[in-house]
């Protein structure tokens, strides 16, 4: 095993026994956790950009972040009309000609406060169920992840989309997909409470969900000619690295439990 491996696995394992505990508890872990993770994205976010002060812009990012997650959703619209006035403002006073910044930050950050909104909603409309349901979706998110890895590695030969992320293969899609449908759909129906078609649907879409997140992310890094977003993590890169593909998952889950009737 290589040493870049090495240090993989046991980041990861280190997440693990750190998140997992947030979920199980929920309450002021989870809140903290979503924060910690909000605060980290807004930080890498505001580093894609040179032109304006990074801590400065964290400030601003992190706050409309923590503004999506905590109010009613009825203020959604407030919160991003006046995100997209400051963007603008700042853009302006910046003396920059090109509207990436606006539209790349804004996008990021309303995918990123999003999905942490989705993750407490799931949550709360789970009820008692609340950490397994969470868990099934990161089963179906992260099983995808790591079976393409290794799916691809070891029977990859057609490339996926080459001029966005060189490594994947169809192979390696199919693999994670089917092992992440397999994972999810039996914990789903043997650990949750989730109506069975429910179950069967998030399985079914929620591994392809996971690997449009990861592209996608690949997209806005292939854009800005950077690896990861951030370092934070040993051998896995930064934060939103890392939550890529979950933020699809969570977003489209939450869509889900609504069309189930499970919206509180």
């Amino acid at each position: 095993m290589s040493k870049s491996m090495l240090i993989k696995i046991l980041t990861g394992i280190a997440l693990i026994a750190a998140v997992v505990p947030c979920f199980y508890f929920g309450g002021y872990f989870l809140q903290g956790l979503a924060l910690a993770f909000a605060f980290l994205a807004a930080y890498e976010t505001a580093g894609l950009f040179h032109f304006v002060n990074r801590w400065f812009m964290t400030g601003i990012l992190f706050l409309v972040m923590a503004a999506v997650f905590y109010l009613p959703t009825k203020y959604f619209l407030v919160i991003t009309s006046i995100f997209i006035v400051i963007l603008f403002v700042i853009e302006l006073l910046g003396k920059t000609e090109s509207s990436q910044f606006v539209s790349f930050t804004f996008l990021i950050v309303m995918m990123v406060g999003l999905a942490l909104d989705c993750l407490n909603l799931v949550y709360k409309n789970g009820g008692k169920q609340g950490f397994p349901i969470i868990i099934f979706v990161a089963l179906a998110c992260y099983v995808c992840d790591t079976m393409a890895y290794f799916t691809g590695v070891f029977f990859g030969k057609h490339k996926m989309i080459p001029h966005i992320s060189p490594n994947k293969t169809w192979e390696g899609a199919a693999g994670g997909y089917f092992f992440a449908l397999l994972v999810s759909m039996v914990y789903g129906l043997s650990y949750t409470e989730l109506p069975r078609g429910l179950v069967i649907a998030g399985s079914c879409i929620l591994p392809a969900c996971a690997q449009i997140g990861d592209l996608a992310f690949s997209s806005i890094k292939r854009h800005f000619k950077i690896k990861d977003f951030g370092s934070v993590f040993p051998g896995h890169g930064g934060a939103l690295d890392r939550i890529d593909s979950l933020i699809f998952c969570l977003m489209v889950f939450h869509a889900l439990m609504i069309i189930w009737g499970l919206n509180g």
